[in-house]
């Protein structure tokens, strides 16, 4: 949607100065003025016998300050005009047909729309392609103007949990990925860990099963090659999320696994009533496992041993997610018991998926048949079992969160965006208090510090469930250090042997700023209410909310219901909608890469897995890195509409059409701390 025929969405002041087109190929008239006074510009074609055709370049400013851009700052308007037919059409904003080049009068130096300026006098040369090039020039300056430093009040708010607790997705059936009843994310929870063998296989030695299952889900960082389930989200919970529970002995479902349906994922939840059940017969008090008290366990996660293949280890790419044999997080169809509490989320894992030879070199963990504990699965699916989406695309033809965290692709930590929802962290959001400012960020792993920004004309609407920017500074440390120098099941060579099929194959190197762009936006039913409180059916609409609502809601006063919030954008494109139900090619969860390259669009969208390429930072700061590092770094320093339009499926607008007008810079980084220099660039 890149070469729309729309009229400039910017207002053009001021009078218009451009010239006629040139009779020859060599000449051409110009005119100028004072730059951040009268406008100036000229214009040329290549096409000697046409001499009724031109561009009008005007901008809404000629003056920007230091750090801006030329076309989100200046804001050009570019009209094509053909005497002959009485065509005029703004084209400013065509992607392959209008080029910008900026020139810095006194250094020469060039620089593309989208890049920040320093200080000084410019012009730039529009060019439209249109049976052959339409040219024309207009000046503008750069200001010196020096940036306040953001505080509190000053640039941005600070937000605390506090604040959006109301707003964790456990509260919310409709939003929850698996629709409500899982675990909680927060406080002291129990989980019941049931190992399943079957009567064909078993695990073994028993006593050593559950020391190496006690040692995945509860054992401490330093007792484990890695991380278990315990020790990971006391980590990237920042204290807030205490995972504990039990082992129970190995229990064997009476039936041989050669037997079964591999389509058949609903068995899983069979399997899981009868253990609990079983449990519960040998005295088991379930309550002490259902810490919200909602009648349901907080988490049963069985951990299976099958003779069954892997599934995809034939060839078959397209099995997995629906196969039995797999790795997956469901609810059975039990109704909640305060007394005696039912399962109700399970998780369902392979056994050869907690334990590998991944880490069997490790001198941590115990070791099992030469194997040892690998938690990345466990971590991953218990994220569902807390009611997060996976990132990842199930039509496997995209990749739109850029892969680098645990609900994509399994490594590392959760994003800025899940831990909200989950309620471990709350957000600085940039508030249009200040118009230019710099700010620093500390690393997010280790702090959970990051920003939350959104158009200033389109306030955010306080819950976790809006249209916006997260930033986040990602460093190499915490749960993202070991998977930094690439896990083992995204390693393999590519066709020749040079290379990794899957880019870096783990979480990034080195740090650097990660930009995504958040549509968690949720739809509900309005309606009118009769005068006995019944809705109204005719009167229904399915809208997008800034007010989302766990239950409905009934206001017999004016007469009006508001049904429950649901989740309605998913990064699976055959999956997202619109509030509507109709298709849309809206993500949930979108990385922006400082190149203006989306290559997550793309079947080849996992070569770009882990590169630092993905990441913004400072050419000055990596000069100091590591030069033994394999990879390039950064793609770049500076956000701007322009630069980044590639990434959003409204060009230069916003999924909820408004314009975002901000552009923030890189300009100072360490190992630890991030400072971005932000420019509004709304002039209204």
């Amino acid at each position: 949607m890149k070469s729309k025929k729309t009229i400039a969405a910017w207002a053009v002041v001021g009078l218009s100065l451009v010239a006629l087109a040139a009779c020859g190929p060599t000449t051409s008239d110009s005119s100028s003025g004072t730059p951040g006074g009268s406008n100036s510009g000229s214009s040329s074609i290549s096409t000697p016998s046409q001499t009724t055709r031109r561009i009008v370049v005007t901008l809404k400013t000629y003056t920007i300050p230091e750090g801006s851009t030329f076309f989100d700052g200046c804001q050009p308007s570019v009209v094509y005009q053909n005497d002959e037919t009485g065509e005029e059409l703004e084209v400013y904003n065509y992607t392959n047909k209008t080029r910008y080049t900026v020139t810095n009068k006194e250094t020469k130096e060039t620089y593309e729309a989208g890049d920040s300026l320093p200080a000084g006098t410019y012009t730039c040369e529009v060019r439209y392609s249109q049976n052959g090039y339409l040219r024309s020039s207009v000046n503008f300056t750069v200001t010196e103007a020096t940036p306040e430093v953001a505080e509190e009040g000053k640039g941005y708010t600070t937000y605390k949990v506090s604040d959006l607790s109301k707003y964790e997705i456990q509260n919310f059936d409709g939003i929850e990925t698996l629709g409500g009843g899982g675990m909680p994310a927060t406080g002291d929870v129990k989980i019941l860990v049931i190992p399943i063998q079957f009567e064909n296989v078993k695990f073994g030695d028993d006593a050593l099963v559950k020391s190496v299952l006690n040692e995945a889900f509860f054992g401490e960082s330093e007792d484990t090659p890695w991380e278990s389930l315990h020790s990971y989200y006391k980590k990237s919970s920042y204290g807030k999320l205490n995972i504990g529970g039990i082992v129970v002995d190995p229990m064997t479902y009476p039936v041989d696994d050669r037997t079964l349906d591999a389509s058949n994922t609903s068995f899983s939840t069979t399997v899981c009533t009868w253990a609990v059940n079983q449990l519960k017969a040998a005295g088991m008090d379930m309550t002490e496992y259902d810490a919200d008290g909602d009648g349901y366990i907080d988490g049963v996660e069985i951990v299976y041993v099958t003779s069954q293949q892997t599934p995809g280890s034939t060839g078959d790419v397209n099995t997995g997610s629906n196969d039995l044999w797999w790795n997956f997080t469901t609810n059975t169809s039990s109704g909640p018991n305060k007394a005696s509490p039912t399962a109700h989320r399970l998780f369902w894992s392979r056994w050869d998926y907690v334990t590998n030879s991944y880490y069997a070199t490790s001198t941590e963990g115990i070791a099992y048949n030469g194997k040892k504990v690998d938690a990345h699965t466990i971590i991953h699916e218990t994220g569902h079992m807390m009611g997060a989406p996976d990132y990842y695309s199930y039509d496997r033809n995209e990749g739109p969160a850029g892969q680098v965290d645990m609900m994509d692709n399994n490594v590392g930590d959760h994003n800025a965006y899940t831990k909200m929802i989950y309620n471990w962290v709350a957000p600085r959001v940039i508030d249009g208090s200040s118009k230019n400012f710099t700010i620093t960020l500390n690393s997010f792993v280790d702090t959970g510090d990051f920003l939350l920004v959104k158009p200033t004309s389109d306030p955010w609407n306080e819950t976790p469930y809006d249209e916006y920017l997260i930033l986040q500074y990602y460093t190499p440390t915490g749960v993202n250090e070991m998977d930094s120098t690439g896990y083992p099941e995204w390693n393999q060579p590519s066709t020749g042997g040079s290379g990794n099929v899957y880019g870096h194959g783990g979480t990034y190197e080195h740090p650097g700023l990660q930009v995504f762009h958040v549509d968690t936006r949720v739809a509900a039913d309005f309606g009118d209410l009769d005068d006995k409180g019944a809705i109204i059916n005719s009167s229904v609409v399915r809208e997008y909310t800034d007010d989302p609502q766990p239950e409905a809601t009934y206001d017999n006063g004016a007469k009006k219901y508001q049904g429950a919030a649901h989740r309605v954008h998913d990064n699976t494109p055959s999956r997202s909608t619109e509030a509507d139900g109709s298709p849309t090619d809206i993500r949930e969860l979108q990385a922006i890469f400082p190149s203006g390259v989306n290559s997550t669009d793309t079947n080849s969208y996992y070569s770009s897995f882990g590169v630092m390429t993905n990441l913004f930072g400072l050419d000055s700061y990596r000069e100091t890195g590591d030069d033994l590092t394999t990879e390039s770094y950064y793609g770049g320093s500076t956000y701007s509409n322009y630069r980044l339009r590639d990434f959003f499926p409204n060009d230069l607008a916003w999924n909820d059409g408004s314009t975002f007008d901000w552009t923030f810079s890189v300009v100072d980084q360490t190992d630890d701390t991030i400072t971005l220099h932000f420019i509004n660039t709304s002039l209204d």
